[in-house]
């Protein structure tokens, strides 16, 4: 792509995000602008250098950003879009999201997907190409257990240590389909955000996990995983239970976890702890490409 900045009197001029364009990019993201960021560990900053990160130059103002880099090769999330208020929304978008599903095409990405988290943005997906296949659904504890608990007495958990990650990793790729894995990166940045994070282990080897994070006294189940061939032997239950054991045991009186409208087993796994739907969803709109 081109990297001249146009003079004010051109039309605008989509280039890619580099380092280069770090601080200005900062400063155009703190500005009261219209912006949907993606849900996950990276702030917008983190994915510069990682394309599709394009911006939108207005002469030499940004006036619009939108990020779809990838975290695996298959699929990807659309991170960021960020526009001036003083624009019409639709057509930076317009403009930009052909150019980013040419470069995931290219990479050999099938999928894009976004959550929808504001009005004006679903507008904007709903009419580009993009199908509300499922939601995010979110769970509440309800400060009680299960008077039948299908633990697993066979594992033995313990505190995850931080070169547990790549066979953490591993399980969390063969347990999720691609748009819903995370990368190495994403799992680590993840593990430093914990509040508590588990392994259960069988015979040495790591079988599940989870990640959790905690805030004053709020508590969230953010990851969880079992590898699938020792799924539906108790391990995920053992964990979630003996997650909220320490959670309780702490003073955290709000613990909740998200889980997708269409997963069926997540859904009865967190119903069968004593967890409800809050009536809060996420839309999540996909596309294949």
């Amino acid at each position: 792509m081109l990297r001249d900045k146009p003079s004010a009197m051109n039309s605008p001029t989509t280039i890619e995000a580099t380092p280069a364009e770090s601080t200005q990019l900062a400063d155009f993201l703190s500005q009261n602008i219209l912006t949907h960021r993606h849900l996950d560990w990276f702030s917008s900053l983190d994915w510069i250098g990682h394309p599709p990160y394009l911006i939108e130059l207005n002469g030499e103002e940004i006036q619009a950003a939108l990020c779809a880099a990838p975290e695996n090769a298959k699929a990807a999330w659309i991170r960021l879009f960020a526009v001036c208020k003083t624009v019409d929304a639709a057509l930076p978008w317009k403009r930009m999201l052909p150019q980013a599903v040419s470069q995931l095409q290219e990479m050999g990405v099938s999928q894009l997907a976004t959550l929808v988290l504001h009005p004006w943005f679903e507008a904007l997906v709903e009419k580009s190409g993009f199908r509300n296949r499922q939601n995010i659904v979110v769970m509440e504890w309800q400060g009680e257990f299960p008077k039948r608990k299908n633990l697993n007495n066979d594992i033995i958990l313990r505190p995850m240590h931080e070169d547990d990650l790549p066979e953490v990793m591993r399980i969390d790729h063969a347990a999720f389909p691609p748009l819903w894995q995370n990368s190495l990166e994403g799992l680590t940045k993840a593990f430093g955000q914990t509040g508590i994070s588990t392994v259960a282990t069988l015979d040495g080897e790591i079988v599940g996990y989870q990640i959790s994070t905690t805030m004053t006294i709020y508590g969230h189940l953010a990851r969880l995983a079992v590898a699938p061939l020792h799924q539906r032997k108790g391990i995920a239950f053992t964990l979630v239970h003996d997650l909220l054991k320490q959670l309780e045991r702490l003073g955290f009186w709000r613990i909740t976890v998200n889980t997708q409208s269409d997963n069926a087993s997540s859904a009865r796994l967190y119903q069968g702890l004593k967890f409800r739907r809050t009536g809060e969803e996420i839309k999540v709109f996909e596309m294949d490409l």
